[in-house]
C-alpha cells in the first residue's frame, strides 16, 4: 500500500493534457481513438465525414489523463456544414497540448495531405506535432520508409513520425506512451471512469446516424442527419424518439427501403448497439423528414449541434 507522501509525489508527476487528432477525412482518426479508449466514444464507418463535431475520449491510468479530441477531416466543401466541420478541427488545434496529425499511408500522398501538413509545419501553431502514419497493415512494406522519409522533409521540426495500425493496434500503445511525454504535468480533469463527455442522447444520435451511412451505401449520406426528441429513462430501460432528416424527397424512399426493410434493419442495429453501450433495455422508434438544405441552414445546424 503506498503512503501518503508515495501517493503525492506519484500526483506531481502526474501528466494531463489534450491530444487532437487532425487530419484528412477517413484516414483513421476515429478507429485510433476507440482503439486507444477501449470502447466506442466516436462512430466509424467508410463514408467521408462521418465525424461531424469534436467528440472527446478520455483515457485515464495511473500517471496520465490523456483527453483525446477527434476532429472532422479537413476538407474542402462549399456547403455551411462542410465550413462548421473544417471550423471546429482548427479550432481542436490551437487548443490542444499536443497535435497528432494523421495520414493514411495505404494510399498515395496527395496534394490535400501534403498541405495538410505544411500548414501545421508553418510555426502559427507552437504545440508539439506527432504523425501518425495510420493503415501500416494495409502499405506495401517497401512504400513506408520513403513516405516517412517524404513527411520528415515536409515537416522536419515534427517531434516524432510513428507508423500504427489503428485497426489492429500496432504500436498504438507506444505512440500513447510518445504523446505523453508532451503533456503538462497536471491533475486529472476527469474522474478515472469517465471515456467520454458525450451526453447519452448524443451517443443515441450517433450511433443511428452511424448505421443510416452504413445502409446507404452509395447514395448521399452527407445529407441526411439525426435528431434525438425524445430520450426518457425508466426503471426498464430507455425511450428513444429520433428523426432522420434527409435532404430530398428522393432520398427518403432509398432511406426507408422496399417495405420498409431498410429502416428496420437501421433500427434493429442501432438499438442492439445501444443495449450493450446503456447496459439496459432500448425501444428505438425511427421517423423519416425532408428538410431540404438543412446542412447549409446555420439555426437547424445549431440545434443539431454542428
Amino acid at each position: 500500500m503506498k503512503s501518503q507522501f508515495d501517493a503525492k509525489e506519484s500526483m506531481e508527476q502526474f501528466r494531463c493534457g489534450v491530444v487532437a487528432f487532425l487530419g484528412r477525412p477517413n484516414v483513421g482518426k476515429s478507429t485510433l481513438m476507440n482503439r486507444i479508449i477501449g470502447t466506442k466514444v466516436a462512430i466509424v464507418t467508410p463514408k467521408p465525414q462521418t465525424t461531424r463535431h469534436r467528440i472527446l475520449g478520455i483515457h485515464t491510468d495511473a500517471s496520465r489523463q490523456i483527453i483525446f479530441v477527434d476532429t472532422p477531416g479537413i476538407h474542402k466543401g462549399s456547403k455551411q456544414l462542410n465550413r462548421n466541420m473544417v471550423r471546429v478541427a482548427y479550432a481542436a488545434a490551437e487548443e490542444a497540448d499536443v497535435l497528432a496529425i494523421m495520414q493514411d499511408v495505404s494510399a498515395p500522398l496527395d496534394r490535400g495531405t501534403c498541405a495538410l501538413i505544411e500548414r501545421f509545419a508553418d510555426g502559427r501553431l507552437s504545440q508539439p506535432r506527432i504523425h501518425v502514419l495510420n493503415k501500416i497493415d494495409k502499405a506495401k512494406k517497401d512504400a513506408l520508409l520513403p513516405r516517412l522519409a517524404e513527411i520528415q522533409r515536409l515537416d522536419p521540426n515534427a517531434v516524432a513520425y510513428i507508423p500504427v495500425s489503428a485497426r489492429r493496434g500496432t504500436q498504438t500503445d507506444a505512440l500513447v506512451d510518445e504523446l505523453t511525454k508532451y503533456l503538462p504535468l497536471a491533475p486529472p480533469v476527469y474522474a478515472p471512469d469517465w471515456y467520454t463527455d458525450q451526453s447519452q442522447r448524443q451517443l443515441a444520435a450517433e450511433y443511428v446516424r452511424e448505421q443510416v451511412f452504413l445502409a446507404m451505401q452509395q447514395e448521399i449520406p452527407f445529407q441526411t442527419a439525426v435528431d434525438i426528441e425524445v430520450f426518457h429513462e425508466s426503471e426498464t430501460g430507455v425511450e428513444i424518439e429520433a428523426v432522420i432528416l434527409v435532404g430530398g424527397e428522393r432520398h427518403k424512399p432509398m432511406l426507408i427501403g422496399r417495405g420498409g426493410m431498410r429502416m428496420k434493419s437501421i433500427g434493429m442495429t442501432a438499438r442492439k448497439g445501444l443495449e450493450e453501450l446503456f447496459s439496459c433495455h432500448v425501444n428505438l422508434k425511427l421517423w423519416v423528414k425532408v428538410d431540404p438544405g438543412w446542412f447549409d441552414h446555420p439555426g437547424k445546424l445549431h440545434d443539431l449541434g454542428l
